[in-house]
């Protein structure tokens, strides 16, 4: 994991999902893998972006200490229980996060 300074980080998981495996991914994921997601410490929210076979999954964590305990703790589980799902291996990045809002500004 890169090196990040203090405050809220983003994590993102990109793979792809296995051929005919689409809805039996969504109901894994809707089902088993956010409520273990939700029951984390720091652990904010979740981004599911899926086009095809393709998946970017982004969590938001208050801070390092919480996404790092996550990934030596939880994400073998939730890496395990998607495996079935899954067409090869996934990549798995941190960066800082930087909440914006677009609220109050106007379009021309």
């Amino acid at each position: 994991m890169q090196k990040i300074n203090k405050g809220q980080v983003a994590r993102s998981v990109r793979f792809d999902i296995a051929t005919d495996k689409n809805e039996e991914f969504h109901t894994i994921f809707r089902n088993d893998i956010l409520p273990i997601l939700k029951k984390q410490d720091g652990f904010r929210n979740e981004l599911l972006l899926v086009d095809n076979q393709h998946v970017l999954a982004i969590s938001v964590w208050s801070n390092l200490d919480s996404a790092r305990n996550y990934e030596s703790t939880t994400y073998p589980q939730v890496d395990k229980t998607l495996r079935p799902v899954m067409f090869g291996k996934p990549t798995v990045e941190t960066y800082q996060y930087d909440s914006l809002s677009t609220t109050g500004l106007t379009t021309a």
